[in-house]
């Protein structure tokens, strides 16, 4: 699969897709003032259909493009339930957490402006931390994947080809913002859809068919485990599951999409929609890992890594121009994420970072410029990211894991129970990250399951524990009582390192 086209090929047709992309934003832009809750929140008039679309496609970030297949292709239909099924109910279980928290803060923008409002400096801190822990490494992933798959394919340089990613994802995000984002989303979900609608039964039937696929479902790594595995169920189902349902609550880039909806009464559909078609999306793909695993079909395949099986399945089966769809396809998922990260930091730098000086009136376009900012820092930070020596996307899967679940719980209980003692959430989170995240961290290091699926746990007890425990026992006092869910008003006062409610 290497070099399949040059280099002038693969720059055409990443230049051909950024411009089509940045005369989209343009598109979208028109007649919109560009205040702050344009920029960020689309004017909160985002619909179900748009909604949905977007937030399935913003979703499919390179785990769901890539590992779904792979796990597919090395574990059969375990390894590909311990990927849709978690995402899909994801999706679900988080519009029901994201409606309460518009219900409580109808005019928030993001999470951590939330917690500001109910408890104090410090925990409002380690939020911002977590939230924008996550993005950078998010974002780091998608440019990695994205690097690497275009420079196996054109023989450009990975480091070129992260650059030219960057510069096409911010050259919309800065015109547009999150309205852009979304109009975009719909093209990129729109190629998805035709390629993986038209490529994945095309190489099903050159590969031998149904009857052939069939042969594969047990996966290519331990076939006489039979179609359902209980080792992987176990050992890739359970961190996988946790880091999935926890993975929203702490990722602004869905709850920018939740607060940016135009009803309460949309959300819970628009989330539902948006899994049902993301569920597609690697449902599909997986079938490519089940024809790969079958040896019949794959005998002679040079196969460097499993994790591009889905790439060189196509490249192996059908002509060397499907392949580039193919990989216009995955360009498309991963975009799509890159500027969903993009918007995502603006938010939490805009809103959580900083503070207006000059006031409300001028903090508006201020809040804009703050928010290009913060999209051009995460490109040069996701750039040094990939540029580590040694750096995959093994390490940077496992930073993003470790981000996930410590607020997990306390943000449950904070939205649904009542809202706690400032020092116990504090407490609970940094000792979930600090134990729980070491824990998980050794297990992958050392390749020892076991503590890979007890790092993934921890997390939620450590938190939960500590939260119900000396809530209910009130060790701490409750300076701030804050017992009720009525809602609260956005507070745009304070900022995280430029000063802000203590």
């Amino acid at each position: 699969m290497q070099d399949i086209f040059t280099p002038d090929q693969g720059m055409l047709t990443l230049a051909f897709y950024g411009m089509i992309m940045v005369g989209l934003a343009l598109w979208s832009r028109a007649g919109h003032r560009q205040d702050r809750v344009e920029f960020l929140l689309a004017g909160r008039n985002v619909g179900v259909v748009f909604g949905g679309m977007s937030i399935a496609v913003s979703w499919i970030w390179a785990p769901a493009l890539f590992v779904a297949t792979q796990k597919a292709y090395e574990s059969g239909i375990s390894g590909m339930l311990t990927m849709i099924v978690p995402n899909m109910l994801t999706l679900v279980l988080f519009s029901f957490i994201a409606l309460k928290a518009r219900k409580i803060f109808p005019d928030g923008f993001t999470l951590p402006q939330l917690i500001r409002q109910k408890y104090d400096r410090k925990t409002h801190i380690l939020y911002v931390i977590q939230h924008m822990g996550l993005q950078i490494c998010s974002f780091s992933i998608q440019l990695f994947a994205g690097s690497a798959l275009i420079s196996t394919l054109t023989g450009l340089s990975f480091h070129l080809v992260g650059v030219i990613l960057i510069v096409i994802a911010l050259s919309y995000s800065l015109i547009g913002g999150l309205r852009a984002s979304i109009m975009t989303d719909l093209l990129q979900m729109t190629l998805i859809f035709l390629v993986v609608g038209a490529l994945v039964p095309m190489t099903i039937e050159s590969g031998g068919g149904v009857e052939k696929l069939i042969g594969g479902l047990s996966g290519a790594y331990n076939p006489e485990a039979g179609w359902f595995d209980p080792w992987v169920l176990y050992s890739f189902g359970i961190p996988a599951a946790i880091a999935l349902i926890c993975g929203p609550v702490a990722d602004q880039m869905q709850w920018q999409r939740a607060f940016a909806l135009r009803s309460d009464h949309n959300v819970v559909k628009t989330f539902t929609l948006g899994a049902a078609l993301f569920t597609c999306v690697p449902l599909s793909l997986s079938l490519l890992g089940f024809l790969a695993a079958n040896p019949d079909v794959s005998a002679g395949w040079e196969i460097p890594s499993s994790q591009m099986i889905g790439p060189i399945a196509v490249a192996n089966l059908l002509p060397d121009f499907m392949l580039l769809a193919f990989a216009i396809m995955l360009l498309s998922g991963l975009c799509s994420t890159l500027d969903s990260c993009l918007c995502a930091i603006s938010s939490l730098t805009a809103i959580d970072v900083f503070k207006d000086h000059e006031g409300e009136k001028a903090g508006k376009g201020r809040k804009v410029f703050l928010a290009r900012l913060g999209m051009l820092g995460v490109g040069v930070i996701g750039l040094a990211m990939i540029s580590i020596p040694g750096m995959s996307l093994v390490y940077l899967w496992l930073f993003t894991v470790s981000f996930r679940a410590p607020s997990f719980v306390p943000t449950i209980l904070t939205l649904f129970w009542r809202p706690m003692n400032s020092n116990v959430v504090f407490a609970a989170i940094l000792s979930a990250f600090v134990i729980g995240g070491s824990v998980y961290l050794s297990g992958a290091i050392l390749q020892n399951p076991h503590l890979v699926v007890a790092g993934s746990i921890l997390p939620i007890i450590i938190s939960g524990a500590i939260c119900v425990i000396f809530t209910r026992h009130d060790k701490f006092g409750n300076e701030r009582h804050l017992d009720d869910h009525a809602p609260v008003k956005s507070d745009h006062r304070g900022g995280l390192f430029l000063g802000g409610r203590a």
